[in-house]
């Protein structure tokens, strides 16, 4: 009896229903409250994940912030059902207001958990959007990169042309050799030449050439160095912008690639639309018990306490005028 008492009593604080008049109702009116706690806590939970997933994905909390944002959202569906269940009779123009925000909250809940369940396809899309906007960011800078390799390979193919010539000219002449000759002559006192000899000499040099051989060589060395360092800057502002444009996660942007993933196959529709009419009538749950159920006891005993508590104004009211 205790542990149905206490379930009573959370009942009827979760719905707003007063306890007391609760408990003394009948059985049916226990039911009624029991039942809406059902319908509450399970679309509770579900829109405490759907708040959850919002608040971490796109407002980028952790997860104190991501349950605080759960607890919020399912605090608010708690009080606009609770204005359904304490309502004792809905006018038309509350139903309609009702079914209004039940399809704007169902269209929201929808998209939420259709990003969630078509993840990998958005993430697939994405890429692909990503490696567009990547060229798009850096064109202007790839461009300018792409100028001073081109510049450098017209430099690389002259030198190379230039290094391939001096190669095959010193496999010919490595060294250069001159042949010369050297004399002298033997004079006596008065000037005549007495003597005159001759010597036949040869010389061996490095041929000219090898220094600018290795010159060249050096200056392609060089150029190619600052050819790999323009390639790896381009390839660094790549994923430098790839990570930049990863990191902001926007909804809009998301809402874009859903719809084009959705879009293009029947079957991302069908499971949209599923989804849609799954929160729509999750939505419309309390609100459709509550018409279709008969007035209670409960219901009763409120109109009487009601109608006795204005009995009592008028009669208040009766004895101040006399």
């Amino acid at each position: 009896m205790e542990r149905k008492s206490s379930y009573l009593r959370f009942c009827c604080y979760l719905t707003g229903l007063s306890y007391p008049l609760t408990k003394i109702s009948s059985e049916q009116s226990v039911k009624n409250a029991k039942k809406y706690t059902g319908a509450l806590l399970i679309i509770m939970l579900v829109w405490f994940f759907i708040g959850y997933c919002f608040a971490t994905r796109y407002l980028h909390m952790a997860i104190p912030g991501g349950i605080i944002g759960g607890l919020l959202m399912a605090f608010i569906i708690l009080q606009i059902e609770r204005i359904i269940i304490l309502s004792h009779h809905i006018s038309f123009g509350g139903k309609v207001f009702r079914i209004i925000l039940g399809l704007v909250m169902a269209v929201l809940g929808a998209m939420i958990m259709d990003q969630f369940t078509f993840q990998d396809d958005i993430e697939l899309r994405r890429v692909q959007v990503l490696d567009q906007r990547v060229k798009e960011a850096i064109k202007s800078s790839e461009q300018d990169i792409r100028i001073q390799v081109t510049e450098i390979d017209s430099m690389l193919d002259v030198s190379n042309t230039r290094l391939f010539a001096l190669s095959e000219e010193l496999q010919k002449r490595p060294v250069i050799v001159t042949n010369y000759t050297t004399g002298s002559v033997t004079r006596d006192s008065l000037g005549n030449q007495v003597n005159s000899t001759s010597q036949r000499n040869t010389a061996i040099m490095e041929n000219p050439l090898k220094v600018e051989f290795d010159f060249l060589q050096g200056q392609i060395t060089d150029l190619n160095s600052k050819k790999f360092g323009l390639l790896n800057s381009l390839t660094d502002l790549k994923k430098r912008k790839e990570e930049e444009l990863k990191s902001a996660t926007g909804f809009l942007d998301e809402l874009i690639l859903l719809k084009e993933v959705v879009a293009s196959s029947w079957v991302g529709m069908f499971v949209y639309f599923l989804f849609l009419f799954f929160f729509l009538a999750l939505e419309l749950f309390i609100l459709i018990m509550k018409l279709s159920d008969k007035e209670s006891d409960y219901d009763k005993l409120v109109d009487h306490q009601m109608d006795v508590r204005i009995q009592m104004l008028k009669r208040l009211a009766t004895s101040h005028n006399l």
